[in-house]
């Protein structure tokens, strides 16, 4: 082997060994640009998260929904019976009614 196929020989490997750190290099880069780009997409869904259980905490409990349902359920019953009162009340009011469209006939017409 003569000198000059020798340094052909190690500048070719020199060549690799540049190329592999250059390419390892740029892996490296990117992955911790990535890293970082995800961590900050984790600090932003951690606030997300944050708000939404903050809000949860306002929410009410099943108890508390299974009561107001019963109160609703009850209340509507309520209205149901004033209702009916109500419509009572009408009918025991028409005979009046009748005798005042009575009474006010009479005075347009007798003057």
């Amino acid at each position: 082997m003569d000198f000059d196929s020798l340094l052909r020989g190690a500048q070719f490997l020199f060549t690799v060994v540049v190329g592999y750190f250059s390419w390892s290099s740029a892996r490296k880069a990117s992955s911790k640009v990535e890293a970082e780009a995800l961590a900050n997409r984790l600090a932003g869904q951690d606030t997300r998260l944050t708000v939404l259980e903050q809000q949860m905490k306002h929410l009410p409990t099943s108890e508390q929904l299974t009561e107001l349902a019963e109160k609703l359920a009850e209340l509507g019953g309520d209205m149901k019976g004033i209702k009916s009162d109500i419509s009572g009340i009408n009918r025991s009011l028409d005979p009046l009614n009748r005798s005042v469209d009575r009474l006010n006939d009479y005075l347009l017409h007798s003057k």
